[in-house]
């Protein structure tokens, strides 16, 4: 029998974060489109969940793993929107693009966490990228242009280092919902 709590959370997380996913996904915002396919699948298996008694123990994971993703990026997103923006969104969204940044440096991280034989200093090193951009976002600096390329570089190594190939969430969650027939 499934453990059907997650699904509970789900929509409690969905009714206290409605107003900025509505304007994010209405305002079609940069800040979302890392997460877009995520929505669309999960989406479509909680509905799945309540009309169809086929529901397999492989949608249930992969609803897991897009539900607590969306939850840690999206409180990400809210943290920032507190903290230092006043919770003006159309404030943070003028820094989509560091903020999402700063979601890909997390996301390296949770990647490299998922590797048994990654190297500590390589973690260091995303971490303190993560801080160094926080702290602009936070302070409303400009993240430099080649924080970008860095990071990129930075990832590329590790992961060719590690002899890992790196597919973010959103392309995983793409395929399936071309595989579920939602795109």
């Amino acid at each position: 029998m499934r453990d059907e709590r997650v699904y509970h959370e789900y929509a409690n997380w969905k009714i206290e974060n409605h107003d900025l996913l509505k304007y994010l996904v209405e305002s079609n915002s940069d800040l979302i489109i890392r997460f877009k396919h995520v929505i669309d699948v999960i989406d479509h298996l909680y509905d799945k969940l309540i009309d169809d008694q086929t529901y397999s123990d492989e949608e249930d994971q992969i609803f897991e793993t897009g539900f607590y993703y969306m939850f840690d990026q999206i409180e990400e997103i809210v943290k920032l929107l507190k903290k230092s923006y006043s919770n003006n969104v159309k404030d943070l969204e003028t820094r989509a693009k560091d903020v999402n940044l700063l979601l890909s440096a997390i996301d390296f991280q949770n990647e490299l966490l998922g590797i048994e034989n990654f190297e500590q200093k390589d973690m260091d090193k995303l971490v303190e990228f993560e801080q160094d951009v926080l702290k602009k976002l936070e302070s409303k600096e400009e993240v430099p242009l080649d924080m970008f390329s860095k990071l990129d570089e930075m990832t590329y190594e590790m992961f060719r280092k590690l002899e890992v190939e790196y597919f973010p969430i959103d392309d995983i969650f793409l395929e399936i919902a071309d595989e579920l027939g939602i795109l």
